[in-house]
């Protein structure tokens, strides 16, 4: 059990994507200069609500959408900015810019950024997009599953996305002119719990507590655990019933102590969540790889308890309980 959680740890680390600054984006293990050009086109959506069928990899959300004439599994991942895609398949596409030396964890070849001319998932279409091209293999070798990229937030950015795991089908959703989801178009309506968010840098923050400390997460749909930074949680641990601990060695050599918990009195919103458990190690890098300094990260055991919306036009996160 101690060693798959570890496993577990190290695909999360090596997997998010985010803003390092104003002036560059990161990719799991490569930083990349922001290309300053006019912003992407508005997609064309001529749907209320697009019912998106999904997959599972493990606990990973695949979606199937098409670049150009290529079409195939991409990763739904709120903990990545925008289209990421595989360089074992687009290699060939023209490099705007390639990626600076050096990293969140150091570097790796065929990382560059590019445009895409037609993008699409069903009814959901890009004329033109920005996209990064960097190696995946790493979640295609963990998973054994072809992906042709990642699927990040600002794709989503003028929409609000549900994610139905137990009937495995994601909702794309048009808002009216205040940001809300239209009635007629309201699937769900038993609502566990509702919560602001603050976006930043492309990554949704979630305000929580923690056995009554009050902690930022960022939420991310790729991330296969929750996990909890070391320094920030320190004073918790005494109220944690701790399972396991594990010395990792990581890249260059750096050592990382990673504790696997479990605890109660996890609120999020107005909704306190029970039989909770998390991963505990340093989270510095990860906060780097943000943007923002984070206490932690909620993944799949979090969000896999409910039916979960995103309204990034509003900025509020809500789960829904399933016997609707």
């Amino acid at each position: 059990m101690r060693r798959l959680y570890l496993l577990v740890f190290f695909f999360i680390i090596f997997q998010h994507a985010n803003a390092l600054d104003s002036g560059r984006t990161a990719i799991g293990n490569i930083s990349f200069k922001t290309i300053s050009n006019d912003p992407d086109p508005a997609p064309y959506a001529d749907f209320k609500t697009l019912v998106v069928p999904i997959k599972r990899a493990g606990n990973l959300i695949i979606v199937e959408a098409q670049v150009d004439s290529l079409e195939g599994n991409f990763v739904f991942d709120t903990g990545a900015p925008d289209l990421v895609l595989n360089a074992t398949y687009f290699r060939y596409l023209p490099k705007i810019d390639d990626q600076e030396t050096g990293g969140i964890s150091g570097t790796a070849a065929e990382s560059f950024t590019t445009y895409v001319h037609n993008f699409k998932i069903l009814d959901l279409q890009y004329s033109r997009l920005t996209a990064h091209v960097t190696d995946l293999s790493f979640i295609e070798n963990g998973r054994n599953i072809k992906v042709l990229g990642l699927l990040g937030t600002r794709l989503f950015s003028k929409f609000a996305v549900t994610v139905d795991l137990f009937k495995n089908v994601l909702y794309i959703q048009k808002l009216d002119k205040d940001g809300n989801i239209p009635l007629t178009e309201r699937i769900f309506h038993d609502r566990l719990m509702v919560s602001s968010f603050m976006y930043a840098n492309d990554v949704v923050f979630l305000k929580g507590q923690v056995n009554n400390s009050t902690l930022w997460f960022a939420f991310d749909s790729a991330a296969e655990t929750n996990l909890l930074d070391y320094d920030r949680s320190k004073k918790l641990l005494a109220s944690m019933q701790v399972i396991g601990r594990s010395k990792l060695t990581g890249v260059g050599g750096s050592k990382l102590e990673v504790i696997y918990a479990k605890f109660d009195n996890l609120t999020v919103g107005d909704h306190l969540f029970i039989n909770n458990r998390t991963l505990i190690t340093n989270l510095e890098k990860m906060g780097k790889a943000y943007g923002h300094s984070v206490d932690g990260i909620l993944g799949y055991d979090f969000f896999v308890r409910g039916i979960f919306t995103i309204n990034f036009v509003k900025k509020e996160f809500e789960m829904y309980i399933y016997n609707n």
